[in-house]
């Protein structure tokens, strides 16, 4: 079957398990499929299906591995909640690949059951199979170069064979017949302290001292060109594949390593030798070439340049902290722009706002955090920068820090203390501040702000029949409808042991908590299923509104709460006067 059959076909079984109205398929590349019903209004279904599919990329369950609810994000005309559509969502991932999102759409689904969470899991692994279409990387032997995950912007195959060069525990050196060196790997250059680019195209008896394979002090005491190369070729680089010892004359005078080479038929460079370079025995690499390598084991990004901006000194870490290819920010050259290394606003930093920059310019220390954008990833850098005399001039040195660990940890920390941890909505200090700023802005743009206050009934008869896991199960549940019965810039919080408040901003003076009200009696009135057993939740409601500043966070929640309990006292005196 064609794929693109296949996907509509997966779409409406997405469709029908789930009774919606509309299904979707969203690619990270920002592709949307969707199958509509009949049902749904011709006008606009499928841009508003299609908008609703490109907000939920946005969502932060959409990386996840789990089912979640969105809703649209702005509704047209007056808010309603018959009008207003809602998904229920599945990740799409194809082996460690994120490719999008299956969703189904109708207006404020209800939860589903176990039968069609498991289905529509399924039907997105069926999506995840038709979207992996082959790649570029293929060959009829297989695939040559596997990127995890969506590779950054630029990646190749042969970035990623220069990344495994340059990190090769030996040096490596290329040499055509003829004797021009055509690639060496960074190691080589650490291992005997010669500049990568000062060495490429050079004869390769300009760097192995004739007296280690001639007994001759000079090459021109040699003979011919030919002599020459095949004194070094031969018995040096390994033409039988042999090993050797090959003596550098680098910038720290002689140094001894022992070689390994082996004769390549290049489609690309003809006829070549692939030598393998590595210290004899016990014996280290030159002074700086041993700082060079202990730099590089730092975690930490070190650079430092002189009071030309000229860079003195680089380590790996601080490369990869900037954003920069392993050939950038190099000894000798200008300190390089990075276009991954944003502000905190996420504007990217030009060389002369740079804390190294500033610093070096301003005298002054200078720090800053900084975002990076690695791929996908966002790491959180923190740049310490201080004037440093350098010679005969002021140059500055920069600290780079990888503390991504540090602010997600103090993430989880911020929200555990700001959010209820059974349900995940927010707790009362949340509230508190969020209803704050509500109450604030309404002095300054007007509008209204609406405060629905909710007490489930019998709860404790559920705790008792069947359990506190069933309890703590329907608390989750009702938390994560009343989410989808709101708009993201709502607050829904748990104050209590079954009492929760929404929270809703209204640009309109005149409050819309009716719309509001209905629209979470609408999605909490479905049974609530947990396995074989099915329970029917109810909830006091009531809700009160402010539309100046005068209220205080406190005096509004305590108004709500009476609401909420006249309508309690209300519906048990109506109860009570039922005859039996």
């Amino acid at each position: 079957m064609p794929a693109d059959l296949s996907i509509d076909a997966t779409l409406r079984l997405a469709r029908d398990l789930c009774l919606g109205v509309a299904a979707f398929c969203v690619t990270t590349g920002g592709t949307v499929r969707s199958e509509i019903s009949d049902v749904m209004p011709p006008d606009d279904a499928e841009q508003r299906v299609a908008a609703l599919a490109l907000s939920c990329m946005t969502h932060p369950g959409a990386h996840g591995r789990s089912l979640f609810w969105s809703a649209e994000a702005d509704e047209t005309g007056p808010p309603h909640p018959d009008s207003s559509l809602a998904c229920v969502v599945a990740p799409i991932w194809s082996g460690e690949q994120w490719r999008g999102l299956l969703g189904v759409v109708d207006v404020w689904l209800p939860e589903l059951d176990q039968e069609q969470r498991d289905g529509l899991l399924g039907l997105a692994a069926q999506l995840a199979r038709e979207l992996a279409a082959p790649s570029s990387h293929e060959t009829e032997r297989g695939p040559a170069f596997v990127p995890l995950g969506s590779p950054p912007a630029g990646a190749s195959a042969e970035r990623f064979v220069d990344e495994v060069l340059d990190n090769l525990p030996e040096g490596l050196v290329v040499t055509r017949a003829d004797g021009r060196i055509v690639l060496v790997n960074r190691t080589f250059s650490t291992l005997t302290g010669l500049d990568m680019d000062s060495v490429l195209g050079e004869d390769v008896t300009a760097i192995v001292e004739p007296a280690a394979a001639t007994g001759v002090e000079r090459w021109e005491d040699l003979g011919t060109q030919d002599e020459r190369l095949a004194a070094v070729l031969e018995p040096l680089l390994g033409r039988s594949g042999s090993s050797a010892t090959l003596v550098v004359e680098g910038p720290a005078g002689r140094e001894t390593f022992r070689a390994d080479g082996r004769r390549l038929e290049s489609r690309f460079a003809g006829d070549c030798f692939v030598t393998l370079v590595r210290a004899v025995g016990g014996q280290t690499a030159p002074h700086g070439s041993r700082i060079q390598q202990l730099l590089d084991h730092i975690e930490d990004g070190i650079v430092c340049t002189d009071a030309h901006g000229t860079v003195l000194i680089a380590n790996r870490a601080a490369r990869r902290l900037q954003g920069l290819t392993h050939d950038q920010l190099t000894v000798g050259e200008p300190f390089p722009a990075s276009t991954a290394l944003c502000t905190a606003q996420d504007q990217p930093v030009a060389v002369d706002d740079h804390p190294l920059v500033r610093s070096m310019r301003e005298g002054m220390p200078v720090d800053e955090d900084l975002l990076l954008h690695e791929g996908e990833r966002l790491v959180h850098v923190a740049v310490s920068a201080r004037p440093l005399r350098v010679e005969d001039g002021d140059g500055a040195i920069a600290v780079l820090r990888d503390v991504t660990a540090d602010r997600e940890r103090q993430e989880h920390l911020t929200h555990y203390a700001l959010h209820d941890p059974l349900t995940g909505v927010a707790n009362r200090y949340l509230l508190d501040d969020a209803l704050g700023r509500m109450l604030d802005g309404l002095v300054r743009r007007g509008g209204s702000v609406s405060l629905v206050y909710l007490d489930l009934d019998n709860f404790k008869a559920i705790n008792d029949e069947h359990g506190h896991e069933i309890g703590d199960e329907v608390l989750r549940a009702v938390a994560r409808r009343l989410e989808r019965a709101v708009r993201g810039e709502d607050v829904v919080a748990r104050i209590g042991g079954d009492e929760f408040v929404v929270a809703h901003l209204s640009g309109e003076r005149l409050s819309d908590g009716d719309t509001v009200v209905a629209r979470i009696r609408k999605v909490l009135s479905a049974p609530y299923r947990f396995g074989d057993l099915a329970l029917d939740v109810r909830a006091s409601v009531g809700w009160v509104s402010a539309s100046t500043g005068g209220d205080t966070p406190q005096a509004l929640i305590s108004r709500a709460d009476r609401a909420m309990y006249e309508q309690k006292t209300a519906r048990r005196t109506q109860v009570d006067r039922i005859p039996a």
